[in-house]
């Protein structure tokens, strides 16, 4: 589950992409651990994100923006994976990726008040991915290779009503919401490399929003839903983008010769927080985004 630092030894011809002119970023964590799947709750005082407490173990922490000391995000985690976080809008619920051993993961929807858990399971072997829920608190979406490739579901946050939203080639993953809750914005492989589309909550009207020979990656929609910031290798390293919501006016936010990766929107729209690689370490980084 270690992401791959990959560099690329010869570009291809690639999309290209100004850089934006962004502030210098704001480093929030400095113990260098290997992170991923940041998320902001408590109207983003708050980032709830997963990192490599050993080895073989993923752990969910907390941190407060106004303080520098994460602490767990639950007490009795045990050996288990847990790992891609979302929250429900209204607070309610946390959905999350809980693995248990080799190949055996489900999703778990939980009930934060009440800590009663939904699991979500399939028939076949490997695990449920990136889920994530709707504007309205009432849809989780995910994704999950039932029938022939990885494509993407819903379920209630009860576990009830799952059903298959889309059929393609290629790999789907990496769905997140408009704000409307009409359509969904996710990475596809059927290019034979990851490119973004969006299409309508039951699958149809599907459109491409990138044309690029590398990769265009973990899509999120930004909360007034103009722009999508996403991860992409067009430049020939891990770097964060934006763009506008029909994929136009792609410009990169970043510029490291290390990885940056895993874009998450703070709730006033204006900023993002990011994994970024420094010197082999990793760490949370926040920058604003012009």
């Amino acid at each position: 589950m270690r992401p791959l630092n990959l560099r690329p030894i010869i570009l291809c011809a690639i999309l290209w992409a100004t850089t934006l002119t962004a502030a210098e970023p704001v480093r929030l964590t400095h113990d260098g651990t290997l992170k991923r799947d940041p998320r902001f709750v408590e109207e983003g005082q708050e980032i709830v994100y997963c990192y490599d407490e050993a080895p073989d173990l993923i752990r969910m922490m907390r941190i407060r923006l106004d303080e520098s000391t994460p602490v767990p995000m639950f007490d009795n985690s045990g050996d288990k994976h847990q790992l891609e976080p979302f929250f429900s809008p209204d607070g309610r619920y946390i959905v999350f990726t809980e693995c248990t051993g080799n190949l055996s993961a489900r999703l778990v929807i939980r009930e934060q008040q009440s800590n009663k858990d939904a699991y979500i399971t399939h028939s076949g072997r490997g695990g449920t991915r990136s889920p994530c829920f709707s504007p309205s608190s009432d849809l989780v979406v995910y994704a999950f290779a039932e029938t022939g490739p990885q494509h993407l579901w819903s379920v209630k946050p009860d576990g009830t009503d799952k059903k298959q939203l889309n059929e393609t080639q290629g790999i789907s993953n990496w769905p997140t919401f408009t704000p409307d809750g009409k359509r969904l914005v996710f990475s596809n492989s059927r290019e034979n490399n990851y490119e973004i589309y969006s299409m309508n909550i039951d699958g149809s009207d599907e459109k491409r929003l990138t044309t690029n020979t590398l990769m265009d990656i973990r899509p999120m929609v930004s909360p007034d839903g103009r722009r999508i910031a996403f991860t992409s290798t067009r430049d020939g390293n891990y770097e964060i983008y934006v763009m506008n919501i029909d994929g136009s006016n792609a410009q990169r936010i970043t510029e490291s010769e290390e990885r940056d990766d895993y874009p998450t929107w703070h709730p006033d729209g204006k900023r993002l927080v990011y994994v970024g690689e420094q010197a082999g370490k990793f760490d949370l980084y926040m920058v604003e985004v012009p």
